[in-house]
């Protein structure tokens, strides 16, 4: 069935609202690799499947070339990602989202469009993809009806991880092979070690 961009009823949600320590303070999602920022690698791909696209972040100065987009900052500071999704969730004008960490700048269309279709078939709070026991939560779906939930959990909570946020949750995962497609999908850029690298398997596979 051909994916209809006006039929998707979730919002996408970028979170860039990370301390970056390991890159002096500099933003990851505006990190170039080959030129190209990022941030606008995803914009860019994600601007195809989705109506909805909020960035969340804590420093909206660093996104003002894209203000046609929402930019929301954390409502609970210094969570984690946890926070940045329940900022999204209060906004967003679907019933759930698609939350994608700022600093994967492989993300794949064909991936996204496969894990939506997942999660429609399914009632559940969370659909999150997995690979053998690894499991990429900053690359998955969440339905509102968490919301209070997570609020609760974040006022109360002593540590804010995502695992102990979801164990509680009515959560399904998609289940992909152990392949280099996916595995490419889901790097991310922690380190300026993790960026050379990049640089050096962008140079090879040309993507």
């Amino acid at each position: 069935m051909e994916f209809i961009k006006e039929h998707n009823k979730i919002s996408a949600v970028i979170l860039a609202g990370g301390e970056n320590n390991r890159f002096n303070g500099k933003t990851k999602a505006n990190i170039q690799i080959s030129g190209v920022r990022i941030i606008a690698r995803t914009i860019k791909l994600l601007h195809e499947i989705f109506e909805d696209i909020i960035i969340v972040t804590n420093t909206p100065e660093d996104f003002m070339g894209y203000h046609h987009f929402r930019i929301v900052p954390d409502e609970i500071k210094k969570v984690g990602p946890l926070g940045g999704i329940h900022a999204a969730m209060r906004i967003a004008n679907n019933d759930s989202v698609f939350v994608f960490a700022s600093d994967m700048p492989c993300i794949s269309s064909t991936l996204i469009k496969k894990h939506i279709e997942f999660y429609n078939k399914r009632e559940c709070d969370a659909a999150i993809p997995r690979i053998k026991d690894s499991k990429e939560p900053l690359h998955s779906i969440y339905h509102k009806r968490i919301f209070d939930s997570l609020d609760t959990f974040l006022k109360g909570a002593n540590k804010y991880s995502i695992d102990n946020f979801i164990k509680d949750l009515d959560v399904r995962y998609h289940n992909l092979d152990d392949n280099e497609q996916h595995k490419k999908a889901f790097l991310n850029i922690n380190t300026p070690q993790d960026l050379s690298m990049m640089e050096c398997y962008e140079e090879v596979h040309h993507f």
